[in-house]
């Protein structure tokens, strides 16, 4: 049976709850056309619902018309985690009303998790962070009063400090390809960069 789909098929695939990573940086290598079936579907339905989204580059423009702008729904949301918020005023706004729940984690460290994530791993372990806003003895990332869960962590191994940024599955991957075929494959021939976009599919 062939695996190809309208976006409005794809989405239905979004169950309210899921977990989303999502590929993209700035304005290339996101699936545009998904960001706005879901937009669509949730002021339409009302679904899906409280998910949580994460991503490590800022997937838009800084206008609420590309990326992951669409996104942007009190309710369509529960917690967002990204690297680069600054050109996703929309998430940003629900963050700074208290709507959502928000983290900021390093970008390069969610490219890690990704990883960890696709290889059942723990999470990634690392001082990047230590000592800073990230550290859980500060404020853990978090970005306003409603985010209340501690995804990053302080351990000691050997006599030294690290911080381990703990990993979660993820449900759905919303990457963009050149090519697919019926049973699913995609090529990225002709994309601008492949980013994410493997982790991602693999963690899913």
């Amino acid at each position: 049976m062939s695996k190809v789909m309208s976006a409005q098929e794809a989405i239905s695939l979004i169950k309210d709850g899921d977990k989303i990573g999502v590929g993209g940086f700035i304005g290339m290598g996101h699936p545009q056309e998904l960001s706005v079936a879901i937009e669509n579907s949730f002021l339409e339905t009302g679904h899906p619902r409280d998910l949580t989204v994460m991503f490590s580059a800022g997937v838009g423009d800084g206008t609420p018309d590309l990326g992951l702008n669409h996104m942007g729904h009190e309710g369509l949301l529960k917690r967002i985690i990204g690297g680069h918020w600054g050109l996703i005023p929309t998430f940003q706004k629900l963050v700074f009303e208290n709507k959502v729940e928000g983290y900021n984690l390093p970008l390069g460290t969610i490219s890690l998790m990704f990883r960890e994530i696709a290889g059942h791993r723990p999470g990634v372990i690392t001082k990047i962070g230590l000592k800073t806003f990230i550290d859980p003895r500060l404020e853990g990332a978090k970005m306003n009063e409603r985010t209340k869960e501690d995804l990053v962590e302080l351990i000691n191994m050997d006599g030294e400090e690290w911080l381990r940024y703990k990993s979660f599955p993820l449900d759905i991957a919303l990457i963009r390809g050149t090519y697919a075929d019926e049973d699913g494959n995609c090529s990225m021939c002709k994309e601008a960069a492949t980013l994410d976009s493997i982790s991602i599919a693999q963690a899913s």
